[in-house]
């Protein structure tokens, strides 16, 4: 058997979607169940005999006429062969929301870009990748001659994006990967990808008008509608959006109506009346088992949600409402029951941030979870003066979930974990 020589170049003429009746045409592909198939679509095949035989999965180029319902092929050149029958890359339907995801990442630069919003980077490997009690990062050392350095994937770029927020940038804005060190999910893939914003001299009220702003834009440019439907749930996604309290949430969702923040103690023991809280469960196990159990799903449908004023001990990054301090201007975006974004009025105060990452950086040392330094560059950032801002990160690959129809996260990634 000889071997085969892989061509150097392809003489194409047309993708099959261009052709048109009676036309000569050079075309190229995979061959798949008899047909040419190409990114815009797939031919029927009249081949004439004792032409070059060809195998199902082949890359080949066929000369000939299209004369519908078939392409009368005239000459075959095997570009590469298929010497394994197992297709390579993401099905049809992924494959199409692969190009619905370059749109929408194409429709949000386009969106910040006309708003003057400068887009930035920060580093994808970092000293200090957070103090969030509940989040693990992936950890990776840096060899060099004298000292390994025990570096991290960040979880967010939000202290990096706050550092040029106190550098003078006003508006910045990032696509870019994050990764957390969590189980793979139909909703979270350990690799994602994940959109931040910050606007200095704002509050979390103008995040939330952004955003409102950002996703009915979307949908007018993917779906032409402004109505998304995800999981038989309709969506009216024109602004202005639904605006709910944490306490209120609980108390139309889940009959709680002692307020989490400002009487935890009466939470906790109305909150034991529910089926998934135990009698010994503290008052943060309580809070969430009741709020993924009977509030979650009630949220974002018929229009998006913001549930905001959180808790002051569930925000450590945001600042404390001036009328109520025991309450975080936090909020979360809820679309079709689906949890999308996080956003604050963010805490310029270097004192108070720092007393707040040391008791955040003691609870991960009490609960055993890894330890994690102190960003002190981050402090340094907001003790040389951090102007009054607003700031959001959006999960992108969620995002795309809703505008496909997806179900899980795995359908909108071209190489999701563990499959790398």
């Amino acid at each position: 058997m000889h071997a085969f020589y892989y061509p150097a170049r392809c003489h194409r003429t047309h993708r099959i979607a261009d052709l048109q009746p009676s036309e000569s045409a050079i075309l190229a592909g995979r061959l798949i169940e008899g047909q040419l198939t190409d990114e815009t679509g797939s031919v029927a095949l009249h081949i004439q005999p004792g032409l070059e035989p060809v195998h199902p999965g082949d890359i080949v180029e066929f000369e000939g006429t299209w004369k519908p319902p078939t392409f009368q092929v005239q000459t075959i050149r095997l570009l590469a062969p298929a010497k394994i029958q197992t297709r390579p890359g993401p099905d049809a339907k992924i494959r199409n929301n692969l190009r619905i995801r370059s749109q929408i990442l194409s429709a949000i630069r386009t969106f910040f870009e006309s708003r003057d919003f400068l887009e930035v980077e920060t580093p994808l490997l970092t000293r200090c990748p957070g103090q969030e009690p509940h989040l693990t990062a992936f950890e990776t050392r840096y060899q060099d001659v004298q000292t390994g350095l025990k570096l991290y994937l960040p979880t967010s770029p939000e202290y990096a994006m706050k550092r040029l927020l106190a550098s003078g940038f006003e508006t910045i804005y990032q696509i870019c990967k994050a990764f957390r060190h969590e189980t793979a999910s139909s909703m979270h893939n350990p690799e994602f990808t994940i959109l931040e914003w910050y606007r200095a001299y704002a509050d979390y009220k103008a995040i939330m008008s952004d955003t409102e702003a950002v996703v009915y834009e979307l949908a007018q440019r993917i779906t032409k509608s402004p109505t998304l439907t995800y999981q038989d749930k309709s969506v009216d996604l024109t602004p202005p959006w639904q605006r709910l309290t944490v306490h209120e949430a609980f108390a139309q969702f889940a009959d709680i109506h002692a307020d989490p923040s400002a009487d935890p103690d009466g939470f906790l023991q109305q909150a034991k009346t529910h089926p998934s809280v135990n009698p010994d469960d503290p008052f943060g196990l309580a809070y969430f088992k009741v709020f993924l159990d009977s509030v979650e799903p009630h949220l974002g449908h018929p229009k998006p949600t913001f549930l905001l004023d959180y808790p002051a001990s569930m925000a450590a990054l945001a600042k404390r409402k001036p009328d109520a301090p025991h309450l975080a201007e936090r909020f979360e975006l809820y679309i079709a029951g689906i949890e999308l974004a996080n956003a604050f009025t963010e805490l310029n105060d270097p004192e108070e941030q720092r007393i707040r990452l040391e008791s955040e950086a003691q609870e991960r040392k009490t609960s055993g979870a890894p330890a994690y330094p102190i960003d002190t560059q981050f402090l340094a950032a907001l003790k040389s003066g951090l102007p009054p801002a607003g700031g959001i990160a959006l999960g992108v690959d969620r995002l795309i979930m809703l505008f496909t129809n997806a179900t899980s996260i795995r359908e909108v990634i071209a190489f999701p974990f563990p499959e790398l």
